[in-house]
């Protein structure tokens, strides 16, 4: 449901300032830790498992020199990716329930930041269902990214299996080659769970300020040891998605464009950078 907020504000109290900035909403790291160990560790776990089963087969095939290796170790590689889509229905849960408590979490950090900044309580005006298409593509395309990493692990365990067998390579050899390949799918699952919080959590931050009917935001830099340059110089400047703001200065700051949809803050893959609201009073 969309409102005014500074409507709301006004009936309450008159305004004494131009703007009023809200203060920062930065997601604790431990929600990233939740998403990978919930959603992604099961599946490393799972190519690590099999990891051992072929390094196994390998070593026995390589030793026996037979004929039928690759046939025996194509269907471990099977058995892997039909116990990974069974293994996904039980992880779809999972992934929905830590989407719905990251959503009651930057909702209930955004009632409070607008409570502390207007004295307006929004608590009743918010709920989980306004937010719930964004919640619902998330759900889906981490479903997506679980099986695409799978497939990448499983493909690179694949190459140094059947590449090892051609050149006849020892099976201690291929083993590091094998376990290079699921950490290769846990250090991405690691980057992957940490942007889709920094992600979601900006997406989250835009729609309800837009529900707010608030244009005007601050683009807050993550801080990071290697930023983008280009993020880092928009620390504190304001921008609007509504033409008729840009343009307008408030507070000695001119409001700008805002960036277009796939540089937002916390949308590039890496990026911690977050927007924070401020409402306008005209």
């Amino acid at each position: 449901m969309k409102f005014d907020l500074a409507s709301l504000v006004r009936q309450r109290r008159i305004p004494r300032q131009r703007a009023v900035v809200f203060r920062d909403i930065v997601p604790p790291a431990i929600f990233a830790s939740n998403l990978f160990q919930r959603v992604y560790a099961p599946m490393i776990a799972l190519w690590r498992r099999y990891a051992e089963q072929i390094t196994a087969e390998y070593e026995r095939s390589l030793s026996a020199l037979t004929t039928d290796a690759p046939a025996d170790i194509n269907t471990t590689l099977s058995a892997a990716d039909n116990e990974l889509q069974r293994l996904l229905l039980l992880l779809t849960p999972a992934l929905r329930d830590w989407l719905i408590r990251l959503e009651a979490w930057q909702r209930g950090k955004f009632v409070a930041a607008v409570l502390s900044a207007s004295s307006v309580d929004l608590t009743t005006l918010l709920s989980s269902g306004d937010v719930s298409e964004t919640l619902d593509q998330v759900l889906a395309w981490n479903v997506n990214l679980i099986s695409d990493v799978s497939a990448q692990a499983k493909q690179r365990i694949s190459n140094a299996v059947f590449a090892g067998l051609t050149a006849r390579t020892p099976a201690r050899e291929v083993a590091k080659e094998i376990a290079a390949a699921t950490g290769f799918a846990r250090d991405r699952s690691l980057r992957i769970a940490s942007h889709q919080l920094s992600s979601l959590t900006s997406q989250l931050a835009a729609q309800r300020r837009r529900q707010a009917g608030i244009d005007v935001w601050e683009w807050r830099h993550s801080s990071k040891r290697h930023p983008r340059q280009e993020h880092l110089a928009r620390n504190g400047d304001l921008y609007s998605d509504n033409p008729d703001m840009v343009g307008v200065e408030i507070d000695g700051k001119t409001v700008k464009a805002s960036p277009p949809s796939d540089d937002l803050p916390g949308i590039k893959p890496g990026c911690g950078c977050r927007e924070r609201s401020v409402l306008v009073f005209s």
